[in-house]
């Protein structure tokens, strides 16, 4: 099934191309923001002299001290620009790929018309979840550091406490985040008149076609690893090779990019591939209703799901 993916880019590289454009841009977006901010972070540390060379007489552990007292003056500031950097990330990551799905679910090889509101809102949530297990994995690092300062006397944390609470911890937030995002980027597939519906559509539709999605989903993951550990060797290979720093700079970027294009590349095929997946799904489903006229399963193509919960109903009576 995933190969039918890849033909359908193939028949329409627009899809790739589309694709890459929110992505890409979004990207930009990221790495301006990002340098904006660590200027702006710079720029504000007044760095005094004469205390740095104070610091050379101190022990390590005073000089950490030292260190973490002056930290704490900018910590207000550092806590309001990374919640401002986070939120303005997200409302531009929604906009970017909620339209870019939108444009990519309206080309003929995923014979959809999706809804923009939908779009919308299940990005948001999508961006929602994500800053969400942000803040979880925050509280929890809190919750981690005051355990592990509980049985010591002195008020640094004890670090093997902190890494048995923090390692489970993140390995379940990790999975919840991970099975939560999936879910939801398959929703826009389903898009209707609103989005929860879409969101429960997408449940009901995985349930009831359980091999073959894990089927896609294992095929694209192998796909990407061996992707990530070529790319990986060639950075290693030419960073032991070539000398120049500039060079070196120019050849890890174009790695990188062409990592993100083929990365991207089987993003949009697996994509394409659940399309493919769901579209004989719905033909299945309405030319199993007698009281459609005959021809209608041929409309079925470029008419939206407005139509799915009663076929909802039936694919998850098959599960």
């Amino acid at each position: 099934m995933l190969r039918e993916g890849f033909r359908e880019i193939l028949r329409d590289p627009a899809l790739l191309l589309i694709e890459i454009a929110w992505r890409w841009s979004f990207g930009i977006i990221g790495i301006l923001v990002l340098t904006a901010v660590i200027l702006l972070v710079l720029g504000s540390i007044r760095v005094d002299s004469q205390r740095l060379e104070s610091l050379a007489h101190l022990n390590p552990w005073q000089s950490a001290q030292i260190i973490a007292d002056s930290l704490r003056l900018v910590v207000h500031q550092l806590l309001r620009i990374g919640v401002s950097v986070t939120l303005f990330l997200a409302v531009c990551w929604t906009c970017l790929s909620a339209f870019g799905r939108y444009a990519t679910l309206t080309r003929p090889g995923f014979q959809y018309k999706p809804q923009i509101r939908s779009c919308v809102a299940i990005h948001a949530t999508r961006a929602a979840v994500s800053v969400s297990a942000i803040v979880v994995w925050m509280v929890l690092g809190l919750i981690a550091g005051v355990v592990g300062s509980a049985g010591g006397g002195d008020k640094m944390p004890n670090p093997g406490i902190v890494i048995a609470v923090l390692g489970p911890a993140l390995v379940l937030l990790l999975a919840a985040w991970s099975l939560a995002n999936w879910y939801l980027s398959l929703a826009p597939l389903f898009s209707v008149a609103h989005w929860r519906l879409s969101i429960s559509t997408a449940w009901n539709f995985v349930r009831s076609h359980r091999d073959q999605m894990v089927e896609i989903s294992i095929a694209s993951g192998i796909l990407r690893a061996v992707l990530f550990i070529t790319a990986s060797m060639f950075s290693f290979a030419i960073a032991a090779l070539v000398s120049n720093p500039r060079v070196l700079l120019a050849d890890l970027i174009a790695i990188s990019l062409l990592y993100f294009l083929i990365a991207d590349f089987i993003y949009i095929a697996r994509l394409a591939a659940y399309g493919k997946l769901a579209s004989a799904a719905m033909v299945q489903v309405v030319s199993g209703m007698p009281h459609l006229p005959r021809g209608a399963e041929a409309s079925l193509g470029r008419t939206t799901l407005d139509a799915l919960p009663a076929p909802r109903q039936s694919l998850s009576d098959q599960a």
